[in-house]
């Protein structure tokens, strides 16, 4: 090759290395390809670059999956559907490697030791395999019962009612021990049977029920449960109508009677029934009373649960309080835009400024993370906060998936644990509920996450999903004042119901 002919590649060559170079001396953590990001939240932004300095020019939805380019530190460079490239926030993802299959661990059909799965989920999906590619055969509602099969990465095979079998997402489901295999559970309520009926009963390890006593005094209803040997329990609430459901698991019914009616304040009725055989469950109703609370204990024997509803005296609960409140967004960074144009920065600004208006007019003193529309930065929000010595940390913020037809409200804590995490599920239950009530959008339930804001205050912190701009109906409500306004009473009544809450504990 002449000289002259080899200059053009010899220029061409050092182009490159030098563009790599570049790249290389920029992003110092890139890696190479072969994973694949999944998207654990609703929403996450695509920016150009690793960093919540750098724009937003893109969004992904929940559970898609973006081959990953390259790494810097918490930053995933990966490639859209669009065929764009941007970088995503580690946090948000889940990372899976390309081309190989997590080996199945059994814990179910070929070992003697049987877990089960309890659905922690309002609906969650039942799929054909272990990942969110595969497809959608069935779902279950929260509080079901699940026999596990087997394990795969963080997916569950379970068997369902029909004797058909699924997985399910390990992050949507508690897994508990049991001690023989797993009858079909009963899905409605305390499932029509009779408490007495103990056929077919093969875990000789359970307790029977020996009464159950129901007392009202002082404003507080006291349920008091007695059983022949120990258990464990777990509760939930249902909505429309409001109901407290208590399950004891290891634990038959005896001789309980069906219904017991109450009237108090807080509850109009206890039914009792056989919601599970093999490990036996057996499901209290506590059907509630607007507004309603509940403290449940059990004794050091474990043989005895007292649970405790209220109405919580709302009044006065906000009194010398400190509430951060951070409307979500803002300046630049406009969030999640509707089809209608409706801007997420705009909404939650507006639902934070009421929520304000409540909460002073009702004693509190309010520091608001963004009080215009400026550019703040996360964690200039919850320095606000700390260096307040705010009481709770409130983050407004609108949801947003690629498929319209999905919408609700949601609640986040953060995903670690410790006294603060507790407390922030506390305060995020009495907001969740009261959204529900008051909006009458579908209860997508309280979530973990590892948002910036919920990571970095030192209180309790939560981030409300008000509604899903994406979703037209729901946009469609948002830009009125009547939406805006009762999502704010009801906001601001869960912090009060979490306060009076605290406070009568």
């Amino acid at each position: 090759m002449h000289l002259k002919n080899r200059l053009p590649f010899v220029f061409f060559v050092s182009l490159v290395l030098t563009l790599f170079l570049g790249i290389f001396l920029a992003y110092p953590d890139i890696s190479a390809a072969g994973e694949i990001a999944v998207v654990k939240v609703d929403v996450a932004n695509i920016r150009t670059g690793p960093g919540t300095d750098n724009s937003v020019f893109s969004q992904v939805g929940l559970a898609e999956r973006l081959p990953v380019l390259g790494k810097s530190g918490d930053w995933c460079q990966v490639r859209i559907s669009d065929g764009s490239t941007g970088w995503v926030a580690g946090w948000l993802v889940a990372l899976e490697t390309t081309g190989t299959t997590p080996e199945p661990s059994r814990s179910g059909e070929d070992s003697g030791s049987l877990k089960t799965a309890v659905v922690t989920g309002s609906v969650v999906n039942i799929r054909s395999g272990p990942g969110t590619s595969n497809g959608v055969i069935g779902q279950v509602n929260q509080g079901n019962t699940l026999s596990i099969l087997e394990q795969s990465g963080d997916w569950y095979r379970v068997k369902l009612s029909s004797g058909s079998t699924g997985w399910v997402a390990g992050w949507l489901v508690s897994v508990r021990s049991a001690p023989a295999q797993t009858s079909p559970p009963v899905n409605q309520d305390t499932g029509g049977k009779t408490p007495g009926d103990n056929s077919g009963k093969a875990d000789n390890q359970s307790g029977k029920a020996l009464s159950l006593n129901v007392s009202d005094s002082g404003g507080k209803t006291s349920a008091t449960l007695k059983a022949s040997a120990p258990f464990n329990y777990s509760s939930f609430f249902l909505n429309n109508p409001d109901r407290l459901v208590v399950d004891m698991q290891g634990v038959t019914p005896g001789d309980l009677p069906l219904n017991t009616t109450v009237d108090s304040k807080s509850v109009s009725q206890v039914r009792v029934g056989y919601f599970q055989k093999n490990p036996d469950v057996t499901r209290l109703v506590f059907e509630l009373k607007g507004g309603a609370q509940y403290l449940a204990s059990l004794s050091t024997d474990q043989k005895t649960l007292t649970v405790e509803t209220y109405i919580p005296n709302v009044s006065g609960s906000y009194r010398g309080k400190i509430i951060t409140i951070d409307p979500g967004h803002g300046g630049s960074d406009p969030g999640a835009i509707g089809a209608g144009g409706t801007k997420e920065k705009e909404v939650t600004l507006d639902i934070a400024n009421r929520i304000a208006r409540i909460l002073e007019a009702n004693g509190a003193k309010v520091v608001m993370a963004r009080s215009g529309d400026t550019d703040d930065d996360l964690y200039e929000r919850t320095d606000k906060a700390n260096n307040a010595k705010s009481d709770v940390f409130v983050s407004i913020h609108i949801n947003a998936n690629n498929d319209k037809s999905i919408g609700g409200t949601t609640t986040y804590i953060y995903s670690g644990t410790g006294a603060r995490v507790q407390e922030s599920d506390r305060l995020a239950r009495c907001v969740q509920a009261e959204m529900i009530k008051t909006l009458g959008l579908r209860d997508i339930g309280v979530k973990s996450a590892n948002f910036a804001v919920l990571r970095t205050s030192n209180m309790p912190a939560i981030l409300v999903e008000v509604a899903f701009i994406s979703n037209a109906a729901e946009e469609k409500l948002m830009r009125t004042d009547s939406f805006r306004s009762k999502a704010a009473e009801a906001i601001a009544r869960g912090i009060g119901l979490y306060f009076a809450q605290r406070r009568t504990a």
